[in-house]
């Protein structure tokens, strides 16, 4: 268990996230709300003392309904599915056939399936072509062109104003924000799995989105697949300015 700062307007986690923590509000409010369309749709408003995100204590396989964003500056305490385990071992016998009862009709409700996406094939893409697109790349690198053949292909980053590090080994050096570096040494790569073409996060601080699917720690699952024509893919915060499109040709 433990507790956490979110500022206003901050998202805690995306719909279509796999679920790792459940949350309780301590102080401040936060907006539960789902995508259709491209416009937003409020579903409901937390206040302190209750819970949200309640489905990664029951189903961690279960993509994210439902998207949760703090409305006002909002402290969390948060609690993993084996710490909620373990509490519930040690609830009194009598009561349990009850909560599972209830826990059944919550698993019941609209919860979102993996969707299953087929990777573009090794054998039929001719090449690869990475670009900027922010502005703030746009400085930063021309288009570049991948063949197949030599991946994986390795993107990361050092603080502004500094140097670059050869022990890195990357092939594409981002100058990032600093304090914390939000596009980390070692980000993401590009890299070809059972003859399919994906981008693994390698353990990035503030992970990376790939065609609106975040991956990295704290995701449950560090690799997200590259599909035919242009993907897009966000280096550290969904929200950030470190964008950049991987387009398979």
């Amino acid at each position: 268990m433990g507790q956490k700062q979110v500022e206003s307007n901050c998202i805690i986690y995306n719909e279509g996230d796999v679920p790792d923590l459940a949350y309780v509000i301590v102080s401040g409010r936060v907006e539960i709300f789902e995508t259709v369309d491209g416009k937003e749709n409020q579903i409901r408003i937390v206040e302190p003392g209750l819970c949200f995100g309640e489905y990664a204590l029951f189903d961690s396989q279960k993509l994210r309904p439902f998207s949760a964003r703090a409305i006002e500056n909002t402290v969390l305490n948060s609690m993993n599915n084996d710490e909620f385990n373990t509490l519930l071992s040690q609830c009194p016998d009598a009561i349990k056939p009850y909560l599972a009862v209830a826990f059944e009709k919550m698993t019941l409700a609209k919860v979102k399936e993996k969707a299953t996406v087929n990777p573009v094939l090794e054998m039929d893409v001719k090449g690869l072509t990475i670009e900027a697109d922010s502005d703030i790349l746009k400085s930063q690198f021309q288009p570049i062109h991948v063949p197949p053949e030599l991946l994986p292909f390795r993107i990361g980053g050092y603080p502004e104003g500094g140097e670059k590090s050869r022990r890195d080994q990357l092939h594409l050096c981002i100058a990032s924000h600093s304090n914390p570096l939000l596009v980390s040494r070692q980000h993401c790569e590009i890299v070809i799995e059972n003859k399919g073409i994906y981008i693994t996060d390698l353990g990035s601080r503030f992970c990376t989105t790939v065609n609106g699917r975040t991956i990295g720690r704290g995701r449950g699952l560090y690799n997200a697949p590259l599909q035919k024509g242009v993907n897009n893919i966000v280096l550290g915060a969904v929200d950030g300015p470190y964008k950049i499109k991987v387009t398979c040709e």
